[in-house]
């Protein structure tokens, strides 16, 4: 077992320090961080005395920061930064112009000087969109410029265990590895919370001051509004529904949601439960700023999982980085890429019916038929399969004599069972839906390294390289290498061909490769006088055979 990776952190405009307390959920040394807020840092000083916490900008701190020889960010290898969103925020005004906008570039100057093996940026989503991306454009090419593979994704943090739809977009960089693969590397939570699970306990209508459970002193008038507001609504003022989680968390005025029973809005400890802290994590100030501090907060376990996502991926990128990977590493040029790309995309004469969905879950099926199983064989059998379980639901209750009775055709009957508990699984596990996270499909009945690469690539466009007998052949012959065949080995070729999928068409590729592999690399008697790429090949076609 690999020795887990250790994250030493600090969180750059830490607000209330939630980026950086699910970090330490997550196993993480807190090391510090800095804002312009004083209740706020205050909040994060009560919950980590041991850390740094300083009140200055980020512009005034990465100025000074030539200066700080023994400051405890130079102790950090990985940096946070959930710069200021109001200038993208979707409940602000947007300004395009707001200085605010700008503060990546500090961020670029701090990264720059002390180059920590990652940096972790969240912001609003509303980044992302046309008028401003620009600015993330910038700093994702900042980044690249500094040496860093980056990668980004919105996550809600619904999916991670927080009982509020809060989605964000994240920006992960790191030195040394693919940033991708900290996203793969992301379990979400089985537990999906509502509003009732949030103020479980709680007393709707008896204050606990203790932690901040205060309530709003609305008058005659402002209750009777809140009377009659309907569950949902608009941002300001809208109520909540019981049996569903909260929308978005705003910050930037008083409004906080009206609690679903009772004419309120609700306390900040109740809106601090939505966000997925526990009740001992208190906030400092005056209540209006206790208020902004939980809105504009990271939820906590979303904070965690990516913080348990970002280890993992340290350590599987020190359990790929063996002989193979290693010698094909400077082979991963754009050059190839393209070649590649261009091999792969051609016109190939294989025609299946699977090859017409993109649905997770037939294609998890058609995957098990394949195994081991010629494909012109199970195309005999396959849209019966799916008619008689077109769904992970209709699949966990399949009466296995009529399911056999089809499989039995091409003597495969005994994976009957499997797609049964395929189905089972997925059903109670991930709500019907088919996890997209690489760890989360390989913990599936009958999944392995290829058919989890497989539905990555082709149901989630994922730049995923399925990895069989095909890969290692290609491989072997192209590279003029030597393989074992192991399942070490199988692991550095994906690492190594997924760096080399183009970002778009990734499906389209991965059959282009497989169609490739079995009318021009062939396993006996490759067609090498038709292949395209037969004038980079190292292996002469006397040895291809």
């Amino acid at each position: 077992m690999p020795k887990r990776a250790k994250i030493a952190c600090f969180d750059l405009c830490c607000g209330a320090g939630a980026l950086s307390e699910g970090f330490r959920q997550g196993g993480a040394t807190v090391l510090g961080g800095i804002d312009t807020d004083a209740q706020a840092l205050a909040t994060a000083k009560t919950h980590c005395p041991t850390g740094t916490w300083e009140r200055t900008s980020i512009e005034e701190f990465a100025e000074s920061l030539k200066t700080l020889n023994g400051h405890p960010i130079r102790a950090a290898n990985t940096l946070l930064a959930g710069l200021p969103c109001q200038g993208f925020s979707r409940a602000g005004r947007r300004d395009p112009a707001d200085a605010r906008n700008f503060l990546y570039k500090h961020l670029l100057r701090i990264v720059k000087e002390l180059s920590p093996d990652h940096v972790v940026f969240e912001n609003v989503t509303g980044m992302a969109t046309v008028r401003t991306r620009h600015m993330l454009d910038s700093l994702i090419s900042g980044l690249r410029r500094a040496k860093y593979d980056v990668a980004s994704r919105v996550l809600d943090a619904y999916d991670f265990g927080a009982p509020q739809h809060r989605k964000r977009l994240f920006l992960v960089a790191v030195r040394k590895g693919r940033a991708s693969g900290v996203f793969e590397a992301l379990r979400p939570s089985n537990d999906k919370l509502t509003v009732r699970d949030a103020f479980r306990g709680l007393p709707g209508t008896q204050e606990r001051k203790s932690i901040s459970h205060v309530f709003m002193k609305h008058g005659s008038r402002v209750r009777a509004k809140l009377r009659r507001i309907k569950p949902g609504g608009p941002i300001s003022y809208r109520r909540l529904v019981w049996e569903s989680p909260a929308d978005t968390l705003i910050s930037g005025h008083r409004a906080l949601p009206v609690h679903p029973r009772h004419p309120r809005a609700i306390s900040v400890r109740e809106a601090a439960r939505l966000q997925g802290f526990d009740d001992l994590f208190l906030f400092e100030g005056y209540i209006s700023s206790q208020i902004d501090q939980v809105a504009n907060a990271v939820p906590p376990p979303l904070a965690r999982a990516l913080c348990s996502a970002l280890r993992r991926a340290g350590e599987h990128e020190k359990r790929i980085h063996g002989r193979v990977f290693r010698k094909l590493l400077p082979e991963a040029t754009p050059g190839l890429r393209k070649r590649l790309t261009a091999a792969f995309r051609r016109s190939f004469t294989r025609r299946y019916p699977w090859r017409n969905t993109r649905n997770p879950y037939r294609i998890l099926v058609t995957e098990l038929l394949l195994q081991r199983t010629n494909a012109d064989l199970a195309k005999t059998v396959w849209r019966d399969v799916i008619e008689l379980c077109p769904s992970s639901r209709k699949a966990a209750s399949v009466d296995l004599r009529s399911l056999g009775a089809l499989t039995r055709r091409i003597g495969i009957r005994s994976r009957c069972q499997t797609i049964k508990e395929l189905g089972t699984v997925i059903q109670k596990r991930h709500r019907g839906n088919v996890p997209q996270a690489f760890d989360d499909l390989l913990r599936l009945p009958g999944v392995g390294l290829y058919i989890a690469s497989a539905v990555r690539a082709i149901c989630f466009m994922e730049q995923d390289f399925p990895v069989d007998t095909n890969a290692f052949r290609f491989v072997s012959r192209y590279f003029g290498l030597t393989l074992k065949r192991t399942k070490a080995e199988g692991r550095q070729l994906r690492e190594f061909l997924s760096r080399l999928v183009p970002k778009s068409g990734v499906r389209e590729y991965v059959y282009g490769f497989l169609d490739f592999a079995a009318q021009v690399c062939r396993p006996v008697k490759p067609n090498c006088s038709e292949c395209p790429l037969r004038g980079s090949c190292t292996s002469p076609p006397a040895r291809r055979a």
